[in-house]
């Protein structure tokens, strides 16, 4: 009897069974644990940003200010765009698949007007919160619209070449694509003002159709000799203005009036070497703190205004250079200033 009880006790096949049903117990209490526990019901959220370039030293202040947003709030943000503008059919893409990833949030400065909209309603429709951020699109799906008053500032364009220009040839406007919501109301803003200041002047309105440095450098090089007679130009974007730029200080002999749209280093040592008469500047770093903020005050039921239009806009000068490096538009928010009311980006 006592070799029978042995041998039951120490059969390999009865100690497996028993250590099996033991480790099952011990998985299912600490699943219970977890399950209990006051950390179960959270799971940190997803926001995706998505930019219209990389690249450009305005996105990647838009960048900055995105990651400052998220900073402390348990967010994943990931930060996905194509490298240069212009891409859309890469946004849709990335739009498309962070939708099928059933992401939390997105936002998103769309590169097209239209082309996105189907894309932005399906992301909507899926319960993903969408805020769109420097351009607008023609669906009234996202939950919230931040952006610089872009007519606003294409008036402001046209007002400030025409305190320089001192002959009566044609101004040459160089815009981006005409997909482009944010340029496009620009280039509106600049052609009406002009048409109200300066009756009856000539507008050649040239559209940039990758957007890129070098295509414009290309395109007003060809004009430029064409046509000796401009009597000034605006740019609407950063790369716009940097293929303008390069143009003029290639070309020494030239002399015409010029004002830029957003700004780098490169652009700033423009206005030192006179080659700029004036920069029109966003918030970068303030557009894409508050659009990430208003996503996470979205997801966490707060309300949020549908649309945040900033009504200002900095322009730089010779006369405010060395200032310029203080201003808003170019340096990180206090704490104090996030705090103070986003519609105007401080």
């Amino acid at each position: 009897m006592v070799a029978n009880r042995m041998n039951k006790t120490t059969s390999p096949a009865r100690s497996h069974k028993h250590v099996y049903a033991c480790r099952l117990i011990a998985g299912l209490l600490i699943a219970t644990y977890i399950l209990c526990s006051p950390c179960a019901s959270h799971a940190q959220k997803t926001i995706v940003a998505i930019p219209k370039a990389t690249i450009l030293n305005f996105w990647k202040i838009v960048c900055t200010g995105a990651h400052e947003a998220a900073k402390g709030q348990d967010i994943n943000l990931i930060w996905r765009g194509p490298r240069v503008e212009n891409k859309s059919k890469a946004q849709q893409y990335l739009l498309e698949y962070y939708t099928e990833q059933n992401v939390d949030a997105i936002v998103i400065a769309p590169a097209d007007k239209t082309a996105l909209n189907k894309h932005i309603d399906k992301a909507v429709d899926a319960g993903i919160i969408v805020v769109v951020i420097d351009s607008p699109t023609t669906t009234d799906s996202p939950h919230s619209y931040i952006a610089t008053n872009n007519y606003k500032a294409g008036e402001q364009g046209a007002e400030l070449l025409l305190q320089n220009v001192t002959t009566k040839g044609p101004l040459l406007l160089i815009g981006h694509a005409a997909t482009n919501g944010a340029t496009f109301l620009r280039e509106n803003g600049f052609i009406n003002k002009t048409s109200e200041l300066s009756p009856g002047r000539t507008i050649i309105r040239l559209h940039i159709k990758d957007g890129s440095e070098r295509a414009t450098r290309i395109a007003t090089e060809e004009i430029l000799k064409t046509m000796p007679n401009i009597a000034g130009i605006f740019a609407v974007n950063e790369p716009t203005s940097d293929g303008m730029l390069n143009i003029l200080e290639k070309q020494v002999e030239l002399n015409i009036p010029f004002v830029g749209f957003d700004y780098n280093k490169r652009l700033l040592q423009g206005i030192k070497e006179n080659k700029i008469q004036a920069l029109i500047t966003q918030k970068p770093y303030a557009m894409g703190y508050f659009g990430v903020k208003a996503a996470i005050d979205l997801l966490n039921g707060k309300k949020n205004p549908k649309q945040m239009e900033s009504p200002t806009t900095t322009i730089i000068t010779k006369d405010n250079l060395e200032l310029s490096l203080s201003l808003r538009c170019l340096r990180k928010l206090s704490e104090e200033e996030k705090s103070n009311c986003p519609i105007c980006f401080n």
